[in-house]
């Protein structure tokens, strides 16, 4: 059974190279074309770190057997009801345990390695935004599933917030703009940045399809449930690019980029990440999900409340708090596991 878990950890991690690969150079090759460097690093920030969750989720729930037939067995239909249940649970955990790791483990890491006091305006809208979007897909949520309906309500949702943000990204002052301008390689080879763009989504596509493929066997040799999987293993895994370049950018001094990459993966995750994969497969949720890790999730929402209100400063004890916090919410998983 370990060689399942070896392929489960190699697909996750060519899932995440090539997540950071794609969108390294896709943001190049979007800015050749004359777009605003600091549209371009929005965007990157924003969305890049959602690339490698959603990939992961999709290839999981693609896996789900189609419905029987009316007249199947009942034990067929017992059996592809819980391959489906157990599939779209570990999809599900890695959204919720991806938005628990962008605050505990990212911004945790990146405060730690250096604090952090970021000043972009645009947050003020962004913060509030994902704090919505939480409480959204929770109250979606407490039905038990997030049916193909709730997912069209999520991707409304996602609409509504573009908006919002295009006019919070109008507003913002030159000195905002110029931090997520510096995320963008402006002197990277062309050429470079295409043949990083086909080997990004090359891994991407290869790393999420191994990682789907092996899931389900990697969580019986785990002996774990599949929402922990997601939670844990998948979370860390796919959050992997956020936390290295979120850490690299608190070093140099750009904390708007630590913090754009900490909210904004918060938000697309639920949106549209969550919206995208029910659409694709109705998603299973556990009473114990609904109780435990979701209200979990919310809470850790909570803490970016602190930084909100003290103008987006993280200093370093607050970051190894939210390591340890986020090292007791393994810890839980695992026990519970």
């Amino acid at each position: 059974m370990s060689e399942h878990i070896a392929l489960f950890a190699v697909g996750l991690l060519l899932l995440a190279a090539g997540a950071g690969c794609l969108v390294f150079g896709a943001a190049r090759l979007d800015r050749a074309t004359g777009r605003s460097a600091f549209a371009v690093g929005v965007v990157a920030v924003g969305v890049g770190p959602c690339v490698a969750g959603l990939a992961f989720d999709l290839a999981v729930v693609l896996r789900a057997p189609p419905a029987p037939p009316a007249e199947a067995q009942t034990v067929e239909v017992v059996r592809v009801r819980t391959a489906t249940r157990l599939l779209t649970g570990n999809a599900l955990g890695n959204v919720v345990g991806s938005n628990i790791a962008s605050i505990g483990l990212v911004l945790g890491l990146a405060a730690l390695a250096r604090p952090v006091a970021a000043s972009a305006k645009l947050f003020a809208t962004v913060v509030p935004l994902a704090g919505v979007a939480t409480l959204l897909f929770w109250f979606l949520a407490a039905d038990k599933s997030i049916s193909r309906v709730d997912g069209g309500i999520l991707l409304a949702a996602l609409a509504g917030a573009i908006v919002l943000l295009v006019r919070a990204v109008r507003q913002e002052p030159d000195v905002g703009k110029e931090a997520f301008a510096a995320w963008v390689p402006e002197r990277f080879p062309l050429w470079l940045a295409v043949v990083l763009a086909l080997l990004g989504a090359a891994g991407l596509v290869g790393g999420a399809m191994l990682a789907g493929a092996k899931m389900i066997e990697a969580t019986r040799a785990l002996r774990t449930g599949t929402f922990v999987t997601g939670a844990t293993f998948a979370a860390v895994g796919v959050s992997l690019p956020a936390a290295v370049a979120a850490v690299l950018a608190a070093r140099r001094g750009r904390s708007d980029l630590v913090l754009g990459l900490v909210v904004g993966p918060m938000l697309f995750n639920l949106l549209l990440v969550v919206g995208a994969v029910a659409l694709v497969e109705p998603i299973t949720i556990t009473e114990h999900a609904i109780l435990n890790e979701i209200p979990a999730m919310a809470v850790f929402s909570l803490l970016l409340v602190p930084p909100l209100v003290n103008g987006y400063r993280v200093p370093r004890w607050e970051g190894a708090l939210l390591l340890v916090v986020y090292a007791g919410f393994i810890l839980w998983q695992a026990r519970k596991a």
